[in-house]
């Protein structure tokens, strides 16, 4: 089994109230420098304004089945987010453990890394949020969960159809929105599009609605309030709603329905065709087969 798990954190800096932080060129390659320095890894320029930093120790986990097979983190402006690939077969039992490890590890290289070198530049605070994927694969075949006492009755649970470019048949994931962590349940993955969509919406529901909500008091974790919002906003713009789930049950149907009508409609049609030409390819065949006989012979 194989996941892939993001910590998105959001900086909180001195006097933000009265001014707007916005770090010029040269002053987010100086903040780099103080974090390549104290991590200790060579910073990699992407094409787009992300500077990241690929970790070398795998050794993250204190798991004995499940390993961390690529580490990197992001860093630009107000935002730093890490991506984690963890390959085992017991990602979900673990999972618990898996969150709070990537969770310490994540707040330890921000406090130390990035806000302690760069207090100059007013890096004061940060808040981060986790949100995971789970490549469960293609089941043979899927036990029927007890209605009521099932996984998507633990949280804020439902299911999304995702369309598809060219595909009638869109992917299908499972949500669950939880104070810890917001984690996907898919077959392989989730699209590119879908990912940025949902890092954006935890950016905008949860992080900086908890950023608004610590200048009057700080609170420790994400609250219910901005999970909530998270969940109207997925399901109202993201495909979560029982009438987009219906309809693409509804175009699902429509499609294999149409294909099976079709490939009847061809037989059908052709079946007189098909009879006649197998009897002259049959005539053929045995035709030039006596030939080679012959020749043979």
């Amino acid at each position: 089994m194989k996941a892939e798990a993001y910590i998105l954190g959001l900086f909180t800096f001195e006097d933000e109230d009265e001014e707007n932080i916005v770090f010029k060129n040269f002053e987010l390659d100086t903040i780099n420098a103080n974090i390549e320095k104290h991590l200790g890894f060579k910073r990699t320029i992407q094409d787009s304004k992300w500077v990241t930093y690929h970790f070398t120790n795998k050794e993250i986990l204190q798991s004995s089945t499940c390993k961390i097979t690529e580490a990197e983190m992001g860093y630009y402006h107000h935002r730093v987010i890490f991506r984690f690939i963890i390959d085992g077969d017991k990602i979900n039992t673990e999972l618990r453990d898996i969150r709070e490890n990537l969770k310490a590890f994540a707040q330890n290289v921000i406090q130390n890394s990035i806000i302690e070198p760069n207090r100059s530049f007013k890096f004061k605070d940060f808040d981060i949020y986790q949100l995971l994927i789970i490549h469960e694969g293609i089941k043979i075949s899927t036990k029927k969960e007890d209605p009521v006492f099932s996984n998507d009755t633990t949280t804020m649970a439902f299911d999304i159809t995702e369309p598809r470019k060219i595909s009638p048949f869109g992917r299908k994931y499972n949500i669950r929105i939880s104070i810890p962590s917001t984690i996907i349940y898919s077959k392989f993955g989730v699209s590119d599009d879908f990912l940025k969509a949902m890092i954006n919406s935890i950016y905008q529901y949860c992080l900086y609605e908890k950023k608004e909500l610590n200048k009057h008091k700080r609170i420790s974790d994400i609250g219910e309030g901005q999970l909530v919002k998270l969940w109207h906003h997925i399901i109202d713009t993201m495909g979560g709603r029982t009438l987009d789930k219906n309809l693409a049950k509804v175009s699902h149907t429509n499609y294999v329905v149409a294909v099976i009508a079709l490939a009847i409609g061809a037989v059908a049609f052709d079946l007189e065709k098909v009879f006649a030409n197998w009897k002259l390819f049959a005539s053929g065949f045995k035709n030039f087969a006596n030939l080679i006989f012959s020749i043979i012979h």
